[in-house]
């Protein structure tokens, strides 16, 4: 598998060492113009998804519920200031973005803003869902001086069958498995992401988020099942109209909380999920005008 251009080899270690001291990360998805034009003329015009990483302030919360006033709720010009930190950039084919929407197989590679080079790399599939017996997934890889390090998979978790089916039809709840790799080609579960997008669940996230609700909070459960940590789907307000505009379009601004004691690998698992998340249930899934 090819990789963009090299980074400087300490490259790497210093975005694990940031990754390692920070309390979570803020995504924000970068407006793309182009393609809210042309799907505003129905033109089936799909635009690689682009995501601006930054490091989580550590004086700020992330929400374990919608109305929690302890949590962090950043306008945009908030969002906009943060400092730089990581830029993700989809790579995939026009025509298999149009025909396979949010389905399509990709790879994001992950650089340093403002420089050339992966640091990490993610590889997705086509697969077409865990209804279909053929769940989504993920793949991420770490990259170091030249060296591929495989960190481990994300994977929607529709075991048992029946009862995911029945919470995602009718609880509009789907749960993501980030798994470490291991020697020899096996995997470890580390945690698992419960996202549940109306109100049947831990919090109500109905019509979240929008300016009716400003965030939607998600949970990160370890393998016993137990909360751990929190995902923030917020709304960015300040300037009601861009925001209203951005979240009509699907251009998502996100607060990741990393759980206490995970390591670098973990954590860059949870990113991936989180961008599994992205695709799995707020990617166009057809020409929506």
């Amino acid at each position: 598998m090819e990789v963009s251009k090299q980074p400087p080899p300490f490259q790497y270690e210093q975005v694990a060492a940031a990754l390692a001291a920070a309390p979570g990360v803020v995504i924000r998805q970068k407006t793309q113009s182009l393609e809210v034009l042309a799907q505003a003329f129905d033109i089936g015009y799909e635009a690689q998804n682009k995501y601006r990483v930054h490091l989580l302030p550590v004086d700020k919360r992330v929400k374990s519920h919608p109305d929690d006033p302890a949590g962090w709720a950043p306008t945009r010009d908030e969002l906009k200031s943060l400092p730089p930190f990581l830029f993700a950039k989809e790579e995939s084919n026009l025509f298999v973005r149009m025909m396979c929407a949010n389905l399509r197989p990709l790879r994001m590679h992950i650089s340093v803003e403002n420089s050339t080079g992966d640091v990490f790399l993610i590889n997705r599939p086509f697969q077409c869902g865990g209804a279909c017996c053929c769940p989504m997934e993920m793949d991420v890889d770490a990259v170091a001086a030249g060296n591929m390090r495989r960190i481990g998979r994300v994977r929607e978790n529709f075991a048992p069958y029946l009862c995911k089916c029945y919470s995602l039809c009718c609880l509009a709840t789907g749960y993501t498995d980030m798994e470490r790799a291991l020697p020899g080609g096996a995997f470890e579960k580390a945690y698992t992401l419960r996202a549940n997008l109306a109100c049947c669940g831990r919090v109500d996230n109905f019509c979240a988020p929008s300016i009716c609700k400003n965030d939607a909070v998600y949970d990160i459960l370890d393998p016993k099942g137990e909360i751990v940590a929190h995902l923030q789907v917020t709304f960015g307000g300040g300037d009601c109209c861009e925001a209203c505009f951005r979240a009509d379009n699907h251009y998502n601004n996100y607060i990741l909380e990393f759980p206490p004691h995970a390591s670098v690998d973990d954590r860059m698992l949870l990113l991936t999920a989180l961008f599994q998340l992205e695709y799995q249930f707020f990617e166009r899934k057809t020409k929506e005008g």
